[in-house]
């Protein structure tokens, strides 16, 4: 019963014209993969080639889409044999993404609230954030708040290198405040 109830609910939002569309937009470039009830995933690779194939993965009992947080030139070249050089020859770019999760809603607020606040203080004003469904926060930095080029080094080569240092710069600066919030 609760499945077909989420099954409901997942039909009548997805069949919104607005909802497919951002979808849709913000899947160009990656890699998209269909999730039936977190039980099982669609093929690798994958992308949606038209606005219409949300609708229609949905009619098949897809419950949600996960994208890469990468961009490529073409997603459907990705194969799992390919070596990280070749990988990193597709790679377009990628967006900033930091996944905040905790056993507690109340801790992963703070977090949630204190990244963005560093981030702030370090002048990036435009991301996003969403509800990730369970117990945490997804925030997102595009890829377009970042220079191509940083000394000498182009941008789009370094992941997973430099989100995860981002990341890591993150945490040691907002801990202090999160243990004395906490």
């Amino acid at each position: 019963i609760k499945e077909q109830r989420i099954k409901k609910i997942l039909n009548i939002y997805y069949s919104r014209q607005d909802i497919q569309k951002n979808i849709f937009d913000f899947s160009t470039d990656r890699e998209i993969v269909p999730s039936f009830m977190m039980e099982h995933f669609g093929k690798r690779p994958d992308s949606l080639q038209y606005i219409g194939d949300i609708y229609e993965l949905v009619k098949k009992g897809t419950t949600s889409f996960h994208c890469s947080e990468e961009l490529w030139e073409d997603p459907l070249e990705l194969n799992s044999e390919m070596t990280v050089r070749e990988m990193g020859s597709l790679r377009g770019g990628w967006d900033l993404l930091i996944d905040i999760d905790s056993p507690f809603l109340d801790c992963s607020k703070v977090a949630a609230d204190l990244v963005l606040g560093a981030l702030e203080e370090h002048g990036v004003n435009n991301y996003g954030i969403k509800f990730s469904g369970s117990k945490g926060f997804h925030i997102i930095v595009s890829w377009k708040a970042f220079p191509d080029e940083l000394y000498g080094v182009k941008t789009k080569e370094m992941f997973p290198e430099w989100p995860r240092a981002i990341c890591e710069y993150l945490i040691n600066n907002i801990r202090p405040v999160y243990n004395k919030k906490i």
